[in-house]
């Protein structure tokens, strides 16, 4: 029988240490409905429909109650999966209960609002001017309120929160109607799903040979992380993920491949030479065997498992192998893991098994996944258009808008 803090995020609200003292608690905090507020004549495809989308399918995975779309629109546009059943679109949204998150709007919003246009996202702030919101754009904003969302729910303390910006002003020009030959994405989990939610709303007229490959197969959990996965049907459990996310992906356009591997050294991409590759593997090894794989370009993200510091990571960087060691290092010191009163409980079970699953499970929150993709695409985007440089980068999704850093060049 699986436990409820086997869920990831249940699992990353209990070892964040805010007071938060059972699985019990942490799942009636996240048993609010959820309501989403549009202006209608923002709500369209090449506005700020993506991120109607991506918030959506992030918070239906993050609460258990319904998530409400005051949008202007009746159904969905089209989008990489149906929503879940829980998504419903509602006319009217006065007198309804739960959190509010505002898009593009402020109004009846609460602390939780932002917008998106061209380049830019804003958190508490409208941004002005007549600019469409960019996919990436509109990708991060999702992410960055959709952490807000759970934060907010959950009682997550703002991380260094006097250093929050009203906006970011992205570092690429455009990522839509982006195109390019060939793809490769290695990791099909969270971050690979994610990639690929936000590939489906940025990818131009061509659309090209996309490769995907994972060696899992998916379990029932996965769903709560994994934005990929319909929410209606579980018919997706024990399927291989690469054969499954190429069923998905097959409607979008693209000429689809898939392979079911365990990625090891000499594994070589079966591409012509201008082949790009997405690494969204959740280990330094599988990103080095990865980064010799014969690829033009590569780019790849990370998030962290700490919810009071949820860090998440990029890199874009050429097939070398030099730059590979240096970027994908195990020498670094691992991330602090706080001991909570639950984890300290679970010493108690028989052998402490209780504690030994509780700390190996990497806890995760999709607005995480959602958001270092974003900032992965914008860095394919980039590499497509001008060439590529050398890029590492992060940032934090909490307290909304910490400013990114981003180091371009190559390394000395």
């Amino acid at each position: 029988m699986t436990e409820a803090y086997e869920n990831r995020i249940i699992n990353g609200l209990l070892k964040a240490d805010i007071g938060i003292l059972s699985p019990e608690d942490v799942q009636a905090r996240l048993s609010a409905d959820v309501l989403v507020v549009c202006p209608p004549e923002r709500s369209s495809r090449r506005d700020l429909w993506p991120c109607i989308w991506l918030l959506a399918s992030v918070l239906q995975r993050q609460f258990t109650g319904r998530v409400l779309l005051d949008v202007g629109l009746s159904d969905e546009l089209p989008a990489p999966i149906p929503l879940g059943s829980r998504c419903q679109f509602v006319a009217r949204s006065e007198g309804l209960d739960g959190i509010t998150v505002g898009l593009g709007t402020k109004h009846g919003a609460g602390v939780i609002w932002g917008d998106a246009r061209g380049n830019s996202i804003s958190y508490q702030e409208l941004i002005g001017g007549h600019d469409l919101a960019d996919p990436v754009s509109c990708a991060a904003l999702a992410g960055y309120l959709g952490f807000s969302a759970l934060a907010h729910a959950a009682g997550i303390p703002a991380f260094h929160g006097w250093l929050a910006k009203p906006r970011l002003d992205l570092p690429f020009s455009q990522s839509a109607d982006l195109n390019f030959d060939e793809l490769a994405v290695l990791g099909l989990g969270q971050v690979g799903q994610a990639f690929l939610s936000i590939l489906f709303f940025t990818a131009g007229e061509t659309r090209s040979h996309l490769h995907l490959l994972d060696r899992d197969i998916f379990d029932d959990e996965n769903h709560f992380t994994q934005i990929l996965l319909s929410d209606n049907t579980k018919s997706w459990v024990g399927e291989d993920k690469s054969e499954h996310i190429a069923k998905v992906c097959g409607p979008w356009g693209f000429t689809t491949t898939h392979e079911k591997t365990e990625l090891d050294w000499g594994w070589k991409n079966t591409f012509q030479n201008n082949a790009i590759g997405f690494l969204g593997f959740d280990n330094m090894d599988a990103r080095r065997m990865g980064v010799e794989g014969r690829f033009r370009w590569l780019v790849e993200c990370g998030v962290s498992t700490d919810f009071c510091r949820p860090r998440l990571s990029w890199h874009s960087l050429p097939p070398d192998r030099e730059i590979a060691k240096r970027f994908f290092s195990e020498d670094g010191q691992p991330e602090a893991q706080r001991e909570s009163d639950f984890a300290r409980s679970l010493a108690n079970t028989p052998g402490g098994c209780g504690k030994v699953i509780f700390e190996s499970i990497q806890a995760s929150a999709p607005s995480l996944g959602i958001l270092a993709a974003a900032y992965a695409m914008m860095e394919l985007s980039n590499a497509v258009r001008s060439g590529g440089e050398v890029i590492i980068g992060g940032a934090y999704a909490w307290s909304p808008l910490l400013p990114l850093w981003r180091d371009v060049g190559p390394l000395p």
